[in-house]
């Protein structure tokens, strides 16, 4: 059960976020390759600009995203709070996928739990531990053998030197480098380390 605070945490520009959330009745949110590939497409369609990526995983029936939210000017927010802009491109992400998934899988009504979770981080030690908890998920869960190898998260894109939306460079210098940033997803990810991070 999730921490109440984790369902109405509002959104602040220039800090860190997790979010995450999961299928109705836990239940598969990807049934194939191309459902992972477009609910990556439709993430950049409705939140670049908004959110800088900074590690996520999409593991079956879940999915974590860290994110930095980006600063907005008077006349970019519209009137609106930057929680209300946030959270409004949030909900029309999950309303497309939604709609796409449920076209695709001759389904009908909401896929996610709501009201989707969220979580600041406030300590320096926390962003690296979610960093490496959020990567080593798939792992975690028993969807692949070994974290490295899995496709639907950042880990692989923060190692390689093609085009990515990911912050390869601010994960990379936030570590101290490729070497220390692979040493780091190989400790021990404690429950205690995250328990206020999420409620896996």
């Amino acid at each position: 059960m999730a921490f109440v605070e984790h369902y109405y945490t509002q959104f602040t520009a220039g800090d860190f976020f997790h979010i995450y959330n999961r299928g109705i009745d836990k239940k598969s949110i990807f049934k194939s390759r191309s459902n992972y590939a477009y609910f990556l497409r439709q993430w950049n369609k409705y939140l670049d600009g908004y959110l800088d990526v900074i590690a996520y995983s999409l593991n079956d029936n879940h999915f974590h995203f860290l994110v930095q939210v980006n600063h907005f000017t008077e006349e970019e927010l519209e009137g609106k709070t930057v929680h209300q802009l946030i959270s409004n491109r949030l909900k029309k992400f999950f309303q497309s996928y939604t709609m796409a998934f449920n076209k695709q899988h001759g389904r009908v009504g909401t896929l996610f739990q709501t009201p989707f979770k969220r979580v600041c981080i406030a300590k320096p030690e926390d962003l690296s531990t979610l960093i490496g908890y959020i990567h080593v998920n798939p792992q975690k869960h028993g969807l692949i053998d070994n974290f490295r190898q899995w496709e639907w998260s950042s880990f692989g894109r923060i190692l390689q030197f093609k085009k990515s939306f990911v912050k390869r460079d601010f994960v990379l210098e936030w570590f101290g480098g490729r070497k220390q940033f692979i040493d780091f997803h190989f400790r021990e990810f404690k429950e205690t380390d995250i328990l206020l991070l999420t409620d896996e």
